[in-house]
């Protein structure tokens, strides 16, 4: 027996969900906008039906209509479901934001790209002396909290060699103490190394391997949040990441 193509047809197809299949590609292969008249000729329908069927794309998300143009656009599911890390930051906005609640100072998402953590998207603190917004920003992980978080379930003399190897200087004895101290106590706590006078604490999120995909670290003034805070603080990170890796999962 000959194994299908993409081309052969189902031995009973649906014509409904055919026609919303198609329309949903429309959508999708064009970022500018589709407008009900071009999607109903493009499928062959009535314009009442066309309205319908992206009426109906547009309740589960995979389409947006511009309230003064009425064109349909990409919606947030399309760009979920196509893009692992816009799914992330969906699933971990409401976690983020919980940690912000909770003791009122910046929460970030980062991940590695490289040698380097890179902030995925911030919740910001709502006081006024505040650590901004900081998504899209890149560093070397060996620095910062998160980053030195999401390096820590690496071979740390590996990881050491390579950052020497861009012409900075780390040790390998320095970055297997830090690693060991973060597999032990499950998070990461600096005071002013990477900015004067901000803190940071940074907890690790692991993926469906086990092995650590992103970092959730807070940020605020140094002092603001007490020493004596901080084992809630960390409880609370560690109870956002796993509430995270669960989402995740899913």
């Amino acid at each position: 027996m000959s194994e299908p193509t993409e081309l052969d047809q189902p031995a009973y197809p649906i014509g409904s969900v055919d026609k919303a299949l198609r329309m949903l590609m429309l959508v999708a292969e064009k970022p500018g906008g589709v407008r009900i008249g071009d999607a109903a000729g493009a499928l062959g329908v009535a314009p009442s039906t066309a309205h319908r069927l992206l009426q109906m794309l547009a309740l589960h998300g995979f389409a947006s209509q511009d309230p003064a143009t009425k064109v349909y656009h990409p919606g947030g599911t399309i760009a979920r479901l196509t893009n692992p890390r816009e799914r992330t930051r969906q699933v971990a906005l409401p976690v983020l934001t919980g940690l912000v609640d909770e003791f009122g100072e910046t929460v970030h998402l980062s991940t590695l790209e490289g040698l380097s953590a890179l902030t995925l998207f911030s919740v910001e603190s709502p006081h006024l002396l505040r650590v901004g917004d900081r998504s899209g920003h890149v560093q070397p992980a060996y620095l910062s909290a998160m980053g030195r978080v999401l390096l820590s379930d690496r071979d740390p003399m590996e990881v050491a060699a390579s950052v020497r190897a861009t012409g900075a200087d780390l040790d390998d004895a320095t970055q297997a103490t830090q690693s060991a101290e973060i597999s032990a106590r499950g998070y990461m706590l600096q005071h002013g190394e990477v900015e004067a006078g901000v803190s940071a604490l940074a907890v690790p999120v692991r993926g469906t391997t086990g092995g650590i995909e992103y970092a959730i670290g807070i940020t605020f003034p140094t002092g603001r949040i007490a020493s004596g805070q901080t084992p809630r603080l960390v409880e609370s990170m560690k109870r956002a990441a796993a509430q995270l890796e669960d989402e995740l999962r899913r």
